[in-house]
């Protein structure tokens, strides 16, 4: 170190602070988790699992003659599907000497308390946006909320991650509920397992994949690459209208009823990224043997580019569970001191979780390289 440290100007002159704001050079945009908490959030006021009820199957009927028997066997004709309770927190800690002494008054030039309570906030935030494009039930993320990825399954094609998810809500896919929870992922690229440009076919018929009757999807989300990409293909056509989501505030455009919206932590080949807060980039993967035609991904054995994903959603099909509890409602703990030092630690807690009570109303695609 320098001897002197402070040369004489920097030894008598104050520091001058512009602007008077920390930046945020970290934390990242999410109107996919924006839009879920405006259309599909939910309170979770007690119980050992949150539920939906679904019909599969129906009753027994049909043509018949004059003085015939009828059937009247009773089927089984609904089920329910079960999600639990999932945990977070961020924990912030600090030292008494610190916000007691130093960090305090004029010389204070923001509070390093309230700074750490903004950061722990954004940091769960950004942990739960993640985590809605991942699952809950592989052995690594058990005590992770159940993402879209396992809803838009169909038990037998893979997801961008390269998974097959079996079941949903623990009921198992294709057996006695049948394809009543499926929503078949559709891979985008070609036959050699190359990621390849949206087209507007492509956008339009997935849409249709994911309507029925008057229910169609009410969102569109990729992030910036893939948003890129829609623009140019669609917007020659004048196939849009380009708009400014009222309640986040960013801008979109409009497909058919759905409002299209670039999210930062969507999977994307070039825009993901892989840091301390969890993995969301796209990679690559084998075609598993168990494929059907209705994914369009290439024979088994082929190494197919995930790329960047797009999805369709409708949003009242979704539900977003936030405890009522004020403490597990993204409530702070307080600081607690330790026995033996001057350290205080609090935690801000959230128990929140995710499902959809209808899967075939939205479709994952994959393999678009823009």
């Amino acid at each position: 170190m320098a001897d002197p440290i402070l040369d004489e100007v920097n030894a008598i002159t104050q520091f001058f602070l512009y602007p008077q704001a920390i930046e945020d050079e970290f934390f990242r945009n999410s109107p996919f988790t924006a839009y879920l908490r405006s259309h599909s959030m939910a309170t979770f006021t007690g119980g050992s699992d949150m539920r939906f009820a679904f019909t599969y199957a129906p009753l027994i009927g049909g043509a018949y003659s004059q003085g015939e028997t009828f059937n009247v066997t009773k089927p089984q004709t609904l089920t329910a599907a079960q999600f639990q309770p999932k945990f977070y927190y961020t924990n912030i800690t600090e030292y008494l000497e610190q916000i007691r002494v130093i960090n305090v008054g004029d010389a204070a030039k923001f509070s390093l308390v309230e700074a750490d309570l903004k950061q722990a906030m954004n940091t769960i935030s950004a942990i739960i946006a993640i985590a809605l494009h991942r699952d809950g039930q592989s052995a690594a993320r058990i005590r992770q909320l159940n993402g879209w990825n396992e809803a838009f399954n169909d038990g037998v094609n893979p997801d961008w991650t390269g998974n097959v998810w079996t079941t949903y809500g623990g009921q198992t896919r294709n057996g006695a509920i049948g394809a009543a929870l499926n929503s078949t992922p559709r891979w985008a690229g070609d036959a050699a397992g190359n990621a390849a440009p949206i087209t507007y076919q492509l956008l339009e018929e997935t849409y249709q994949d994911a309507t029925r009757g008057g229910v169609e999807p009410n969102l569109g989300v990729g992030n910036k690459r893939v948003y890129a990409g829609i623009k140019n293909r669609i917007q020659p056509a004048q196939r849009f209208n380009q708009e400014r989501d009222p309640y986040f505030g960013v801008s979109g455009m409009r497909m058919n009823n759905a409002m299209i919206l670039k999210d930062d932590y969507f999977p994307s080949l070039r825009y993901g990224a892989n840091n301390s807060l969890g993995n969301y980039l796209t990679s690559t993967f084998a075609t598993p043997a168990t494929i059907t035609s209705a994914s369009g991904l290439p024979a088994a054995g082929t190494t197919v580019t995930v790329g960047e994903v797009f999805n369709w959603f409708n949003t009242t099909k979704h539900v977003l569970y936030y405890a009522a509890d004020p403490l597990f409602g993204f409530g702070f703990t307080g600081f607690k001191q330790e026995i033996d030092n001057t350290r205080v630690a609090g935690q801000i807690l959230a128990m929140v979780n995710h499902k959809c009570t209808a899967p075939w109303s939205g479709i994952s695609i994959y393999g678009l390289s823009n």
